[in-house]
């Protein structure tokens, strides 16, 4: 061995920037949020679907209106606060994996997990070529996460450990 630290697989690191632009997108997202804390919110909706002529009787359109209507100045900060903190764990994340910590890889594994139910009960509500695409997606990251946490344990195994004095 060389001594230099080894550098971790490029799917990992592939992971590793995905994670960094989700938290990319959320961050910009809560930017974008806070200055609407003191708008009324369903006119500017209205103006901004207007102005890029998108079609408000579309399936998730009239559901984005219909958020909207519901949404007070109130719950945008609660919403921007949010993703604030979203950001921030995938942030947290991408650092990790990119450094390949094993508590980052189990973050993962676990994240990716809790969003299947969810997108399996969105696909079966609402079957889309995207939303199985996301899908199979999650579900690959989770067996190449999986298959990453496997081949470490053994290695981990094989360590020596201290051995403790007798009280």
């Amino acid at each position: 061995m060389n001594g230099l630290p080894q550098r971790p697989p490029l799917g990992l690191r592939t992971i590793a920037l995905f994670e960094t632009a989700k938290g990319a997108l959320a961050f910009t997202a809560a930017c974008g949020l806070l200055p609407l804390r003191h708008t009324d919110l369903h006119a500017a909706t209205d103006a901004f679907l207007l102005r890029h002529g998108i079609n408000p009787e579309r399936h998730y359109t009239r559901w984005f209106i219909e958020t909207v209507a519901r949404v007070t100045n109130h719950h945008v900060g609660q919403i921007a606060g949010l993703a604030f903190a979203y950001a921030l764990i995938r942030f947290v994340e991408g650092c990790g994996l990119w450094k390949a910590k094993h508590w980052a890889e189990w973050f993962a594994v676990i994240s990716a997990g809790l969003y299947l139910p969810l997108e399996l009960w969105h696909y079966g509500r609402h079957p889309r070529l995207f939303t199985a695409g996301v899908i199979l997606l999650n579900v690959a990251l989770i067996l190449y996460l999986g298959k990453l946490l496997i081949e470490q344990r053994p290695q981990q195994l094989d360590r020596p450990t201290t051995p403790t004095a007798p009280s």
